[in-house]
């Protein structure tokens, strides 16, 4: 009796009319990557973010490498996807697409180039989300290093190897667990 009652259920829900969403075509808010009154930075301004992060981290002042390593971050990762978006209709392409624009060399290795670039700041932006998580460990925010060492690994690839080794190291270690 229980199945009948679950089978006139589903086939209710799967008869039912769905009606469609309206889109609004003109509606720009999931577009909205940058906060309203502030900028995208530049990449020499990516760059000079990312050092004083790390002059900071060099003198053993994590108090204050914190928010410069998450203003790092957060301008490393605009950059990243405002430039990986230009790759986008490439990516989107059917093949034979793709194999049009591979034989116009000048874009072609525009593109490399936007994504050698855009790689370069991910892979930067994981560094400094572990130099984070190590900062908060050696203030003591155990519970905000682990919730850091997870997400970079979320996003750490394999040709990351050593940032890898380092943040599954750091991680494993919370929980007393040595290989």
């Amino acid at each position: 009796m229980r199945f009948f009652g679950i089978v006139i259920t589903a086939l209710a829900i799967a008869t039912s009319p769905v009606s469609a969403q309206d889109i609004d075509l003109t509606d720009l808010t999931r577009y909205e990557i940058i906060a309203e009154g502030e900028e995208a930075r530049t990449l020499s301004d990516v760059e000079a973010l990312e050092d004083a992060y790390q002059q900071l981290i060099n003198a053993g002042d994590c108090d204050a490498a914190i928010p410069a390593i998450i203003e790092f971050y957060e301008a490393a990762n605009i950059a990243s996807n405002l430039i990986r978006r230009g790759n986008e209709p490439y990516y989107d392409a059917r093949r034979e697409d793709q194999e049009s624009v591979a034989r116009n060399r000048t874009l072609l290795d525009e593109l490399i180039s936007a994504e050698r670039v855009f790689n370069t700041l991910l892979e930067q932006r994981n560094r400094a989300w572990v130099e984070e998580a190590k900062c908060l460990l050696e203030t003591g925010e155990r519970g905000a290093a682990v919730t850091r060492l997870y997400r970079a690994l979320d996003y750490i690839s394999t040709d990351e190897r050593e940032l890898w080794e380092e943040a599954r190291r750091l991680l494993w270690a919370e929980v007393g667990f040595q290989p």
